[in-house]
């Protein structure tokens, strides 16, 4: 029987990755709730209850400072700082608004993609449309009753795919993408399952179907459905995409934030032998001796106040101290190398410089990791673009004037007052045109209005201002 289920080799290496990704981003309790897999338990081999609560208090002294979480979170802020640049057809301002029909707004679903390629270097895009027998009317279509829909999968959960050379084309000829469904539902509870969606180019077009697991092999549950465009045809080409973080292909890129996810567990194994440490060296032992049965039965009275205001009588030749163990220093070090090589890694994103740097040093930092954000960025855009191109087909509207654009001018969102006032200095003085100095300060996001309009509003205000110079025929010489 087909195994609908079967993941793809390229992902099935990958998912360990992804997994300590996913763990760390999901925070502290999820780290150490998954024990000693991230955290190995000393003396492995000892199961008594001592050990076992040993191990316990061990992980819960343990510190996970969530550097993958935070430096993913400032990735996706540097990129939706500004709103994206999106223009579409009137028929299609309910994509934009509700991209996936669930109220979830086409930037919203931009930046969930975004989240899935800075973490793990991979997304996927699906344009879905209702299956009908005749098309959809204006009516319908400007109601949102009949429309077009596009959903984001993690990289989880696109376990399989193959393609198909067409001319000069390589085309997805089947994509199977995991989901859940509830199978009981009692007002109150509700219980998921799994099922399948399987994508297929097949002879007679894009097919459709919905696979579910029976009593012991996997079988179709719906379909298979072929959804037709706005003239009623049906599709020759699957409406699914890869985001990538460098290429927007079937294959798999290299996860970007996994060998930062990695040395954040490290930080967390030496976070647990250090504050052990703190926690011994904290706790010194006093111990007395020459003391005899008889001295500390009449004379301390089978008990010895430790404190400053109360003195311990000791025996001829007795003597009293404290046992302490030696700070241990060598996980305190091991932690402080772990976060100066996250921060090269890319966490100087939360990290709060207190070092003056040049330009051109910041930009030499700035520069792998501003090479990875804007590819990514990029790559989103593109898929997202396409996918508004699909939803223009399946509702008849024309494809042109399209547009999605997400931010990428990371360096220029950090104009200076002083270079904003050479811009305009350059401008004035003929070095550069007005138009140039305009787009320089719309990608600083400073500017807002386009060209045309900035040159009216600007003609506008000029006009409509005070003029300082009527009635004072001689402004050289000062009032009397």
């Amino acid at each position: 029987m087909p195994n609908v289920a079967f993941i793809r080799e390229e992902l099935k290496k990958l998912l360990p990755s992804y997994g300590l990704i996913r763990d760390c981003i999901e925070g502290e309790m999820t780290v150490k709730k998954a024990g000693d897999k991230y955290l190995p338990r000393p003396n492995s081999s000892d199961i008594s209850p001592e050990n076992v609560a040993r191990y316990k208090a061990y992980k819960e002294r343990a510190v996970f400072y969530n550097v993958t979480q935070r430096t993913l979170a400032g990735l996706a802020g540097a990129v939706f700082l500004r709103e994206p640049v999106v223009e579409v057809p009137t028929l299609l301002d309910v994509v934009n608004n509700d991209a996936n029909g669930g109220g979830v707004s086409l930037t919203q679903l931009a930046k969930r993609a975004s989240l899935h390629v800075l973490a793990y270097g991979r997304s996927g895009l699906l344009v879905d449309y209702p299956v009908s027998e005749a098309p959809a009317s204006r009516a319908q279509l400007e109601a949102g009753d009949i429309r077009p829909t596009i959903n984001v999968y993690s990289p989880f959960d696109i376990i399989n795919w193959r393609t198909v050379t067409r001319g000069a084309r390589e085309l997805l000829s089947l994509v199977v993408l995991h989901e859940t469904y509830v199978y009981s539902d009692d007002g109150f509870e509700m219980k998921k399952a799994d099922q399948w969606r399987v994508l297929q180019l097949t002879e007679a077009g894009y097919a459709v179907s919905i696979w579910r697991k029976g009593s012991g092999d996997y079988t179709i549950f719906e379909g298979p459905h072929f959804p037709k465009d706005a003239s009623g045809g049906i599709l020759t080409e699957i409406p699914f995409s890869f985001i990538g973080c460098e290429n927007n292909d079937d294959l798999p890129d290299l996860p970007p934030l996994y060998d930062l996810a990695s040395l954040n567990i490290a930080h967390y194994r030496n976070s647990a032998d250090y504050e052990e440490s703190c926690f011994i060296v904290g706790q010194p032992t006093p111990y007395f001796s020459g003391l005899t049965e008889e001295w500390v039965t009449n004379v301390l009275k089978g008990t010895i106040a430790l404190g400053a205001r109360g003195a311990i009588p000791l025996p001829v030749g007795g003597d009293a101290g404290l046992l302490q163990a030696s700070p241990n220093t060598l996980p305190f070090e091991a932690m402080q190398h772990k976060e100066r090589q996250m921060v090269a890694l890319g966490a100087k994103l939360v990290e709060q410089s207190t070092v003056q740097r040049t330009a051109t040093e910041a930009d030499i930092e700035n520069a792998s990791e501003t090479s990875t954000l804007a590819s990514a960025a990029k790559n989103v855009s593109a898929v997202f673009k396409w996918a508004l191109t699909w939803c223009a087909k399946f509702v008849g509207v024309p494809e042109t004037g399209i547009q999605f654009d997400l931010h990428t001018d990371f360096d220029l969102s950090k104009m200076t007052p002083q270079e904003r006032a050479q811009l305009v200095a350059e401008w004035q003085a003929g070095a550069i045109a007005f138009e140039e100095m305009r787009n320089n300060m719309r990608r600083a996001g400073i500017a807002t209005l386009d060209d045309a309009a900035a040159k009216t509003a600007i003609a506008e205000e000029l006009a409509s201002a005070p003029n300082l110079d009527q009635g004072n025929g001689n402004q050289n010489n000062p009032p009397a």
